[in-house]
């Protein structure tokens, strides 16, 4: 997997919160995290970059129908 950059801050009782992920550079990260700390900045609140390696997807559902949502069609077949 290959890095990505995220935009992080905190809440009010000090939980890191994710504000944006998935940017490719780090350059685009800070673009955003300086616009964050433009906006809302002055409530005190502090935005910054941080690197991630993003999970990979275990594996695709597969539906017996395929407009199947969470698999609730699967449970509950409908009639024609």
């Amino acid at each position: 997997m290959r890095e990505q950059y995220k935009v992080a801050t905190e809440d009010q009782f000090g939980s890191p919160v994710d504000q944006e992920l998935g940017f490719d550079t780090h350059k685009e990260a800070q673009t955003e995290a300086d616009e964050c700390i433009e906006r809302w900045g002055e409530d005190g609140q502090d935005f910054w970059v941080e690197s991630y390696e993003p999970a990979p997807i275990r594996s695709e559902r597969k539906y017996a129908h395929p407009n199947s949502i969470d698999g609730w069609e699967d449970i509950y077949p409908q009639e024609d």
